[in-house]
Order: C-alpha cells, then structure tokens, then sequence
C-alpha cells in the first residue's frame, strides 16, 4: 500500500489553510487583525462608547452590586497616608464595596503655570499648596473618567463615613435622580441616564431656582434631627418647606460646599474638566464646582439634603484628622464623630465585624426618638 510522504501531507494542509483563510471576505480578515475602532462620540448622557464589563440594567436594585450602581468607586488619598486609606478600606468592606485609588497631590508640585488663573491664589504658600492640591485631585478623578472611558464613578474623600444602610439610602436617592434628571425609560444606569453630577456628601447645597421638584423619603430613621445638623447656612429649611424632621429630599441642586463624596457621569467629568480649565477666578474646588453647578445651565446637579456622606474625625491625636489643616498635636479627641450621620459605619466597625453587643447598630444621638414604620416616598 502506498504512502503519502509526510512532508506532502503537511504542504497539503497548509495550502488548504491558506485558501480557506483568503477566500474569506476582506471584511472578516480585517475583523481578526483590526478589531472595530471604539473612537466614536458618546451616544447619550452617561456613557462612554463601550463599558468595561456589563452596563448597570437601571433598576435601583443595581446599587448594591459591588460598585453601588456606578461603573466604578474611586477614593482619593495621599499615598503617605497610609492610615487613612486602612480605615477607609475596612469600612467600605464592611458596606461591601470596592474602590480604586486616585492618589492625592501636594500643591507644591503643581506649578502656576498649569493653573488656569492665578487670580484670587492665597498668597500665603501653605493655603496656597492646599488650594492646589485639592483642586488637581479633583481634576485628575474628572481626568481619569474620561481617559478610560468610564460611564459613572463616584468618588469618595478618604475620611468620610455614611449610615451602615448606605446601600438603601442608594437605592431611594437613585428613584429620586431618576425623577429629578427626567428619566421615563429604562435606563442604563440606575441613577438616571440624564445628570453630571450627584453630589451624596457636602455640607451646603441650595436647590436650583429654575427646579422645585423634589423626590420626598419620609419616616427615614437615618435622618439626623435639626439640634444635631452640622452645616453652612445654605442649605434647604426642610420646616419651612412643610417637611417633618425624619424627611430627606433629592433636588437639582444650585450651589454646594465640600466634597466628601459626589459622582461623575462620563459627560459631567467632560464639562467639569472644561469648566475648571477655563475659570478666570481661582476658588477652592468645592465652591467651583457649585459655581459650575449655578452658572453653566447645561451642566445638571442633584444632591441629597440631608447628606449621605460626611468627614469622620476619629478618635486620638486631632493632628491627624486633615492634612490641609493645622492642629496642635497635643489635642487628644476623646470620642469619634461624623456629623450628620445617625449610625456611622466608621463607629459601628466593631459591632459588624465582630458582632458586638449583640450586634446592635448605636445611634449616634440616643435621645432620638424610635420610629415605626417603613420609609415613604413620594414625588413633589
């Protein structure tokens, strides 16, 4: 019986290979060595081209996936601030959350000339520095978002602190940005496909002269009451409103003060790098972007009164607390707080992880009065 050469056989498969390959239409050939560009213009409010991974399906369920119903959750650090991100990460843990790092910077490596203008700089190098370095945190989480191509992400201040029913207190907020941004279909994101920025901890927001809807959450046991809100002045009189002391609304909001937490859609970040690179007046970072938030009608702000995060002061030396203020070491806090949040995941971290006192949740205030009840809602 005849043999074919092996040497013949093989010549015989790789011709066979190479007709099969280029008898394909040209099309397909280039799908495997080009794959198609993703270099093409947002087709709506939030989203980058393409999602890393899978979009949120818009149910307000979605914000307690891993990522509480954003596409990412970043914290912004200090990189020698080792302490601070230990105990941000255990209380994101505890929430059940992941975050990345944008890594803070210090002002005295920002030179003035990258700054868009150098009127109203505090002349003092401290104040100045710490302007600075916030404002170019700040814009480099802006700057990453659009880089990357990232539909939603929220940011968080590495000393903040929000109620251990952080997650429920999400998913109301997210039906109430779905009302305030005009949301009517399903969205990509849970929090409404039409906004730029959410802003969750500040410690001033007014609501927008041109928008009196509100989204109402009433009964909430989370509310801090009146003799216990620690904010600037301007900020919602929810009694003059005809709402009780356990109501919290979601608005469009005019104005806001600090930045313990806010969110960027993929757009927002767009305009907001825009905005910040184009100012004719250097402002803290905060009161710029509640400028942006006022002036510029096409840039949508929604905020929560009362706030859902806050800055955590620990218990210790005070010197530790912030890295752009001035403490004399020798001041020793006693007793940690946040302000304006009634269970304070920072304070309670004990209790979840190891189950202590039975693990019960303490009020920070005692003296408020239990309700009963589930939350209501409703639309204003």
């Amino acid at each position: 019986m005849l043999r074919t050469p092996r040497f013949l056989l093989l010549a015989l498969i790789l011709f066979g290979a190479f007709v099969f390959l280029f008898s394909r239409p040209t099309d397909s050939i280039q799908s495997l060595t080009h794959p198609a560009s993703t270099d093409t213009a947002p087709s709506d409010a939030l989203s980058a081209p393409l999602l890393k991974g899978k979009a949120p399906a818009g149910s307000s369920a979605d914000v307690k996936n891993a990522t509480l119903g954003f596409e990412r959750v970043f914290v912004i650090n200090l990189p020698e601030r080792f302490d601070k991100l230990d105990a941000f990460s255990l209380a994101a843990s505890v929430t059940g959350f992941t975050h990345d790092v944008i890594e803070g910077i210090k002002g005295s490596t920002v030179v003035n000339k990258t700054l868009p203008s150098l009127e109203n700089l505090p002349k003092a190098e401290r104040s100045r520095n710490n302007i600075v370095g916030c404002w170019r945190a700040h814009l480099n989480f802006a700057q990453r978002v659009v880089r990357e191509r990232i539909s939603t992400a929220l940011v968080l201040e590495d000393d903040s602190d929000w109620d251990v029913s952080f997650r429920d207190q999400l998913a109301d907020f997210a039906t109430g940005s779905r009302y305030i941004s005009g949301t009517t279909k399903k969205p990509r994101s849970p929090y409404g496909d039409d906004w730029d920025l959410l802003w969750l901890g500040h410690c001033s927001a007014q609501q927008h002269p041109s928008d009196q809807r509100r989204f109402v959450i009433e009964n909430d046991n989370t509310v801090p009451p009146m003799n216990h809100r620690q904010n600037f002045n301007l900020v919602p009189k929810l009694n003059e409103l005809g709402y009780d002391n356990t109501t919290r609304i979601v608005f469009r909001a005019n104005n806001g003060v600090c930045l313990y937490s806010y969110a960027l859609s993929y757009r927002g970040a767009q305009k907001m790098l825009r905005w910040q690179n184009n100012v004719k007046q250097f402002n803290p970072i905060d009161m710029s972007i509640g400028t942006q938030c006022k002036d510029d009608p096409d840039f949508k702000c929604i905020a929560v009164f009362p706030q859902l995060v806050d800055s955590h002061k620990a218990a210790g030396r005070q010197s530790r607390d912030s890295d752009i203020g001035s403490f004399d070491p020798k001041n020793i806090r006693e007793k940690g707080y946040t302000q304006n949040i009634v269970h304070s995941t920072r304070l309670n971290i004990e209790n979840l992880i190891y189950g202590g006192r039975d693990g019960k949740i303490e009020d920070q205030w005692p003296d408020i009065p239990q309700l009963t009840g589930p939350r209501r809602t409703r639309f204003d």
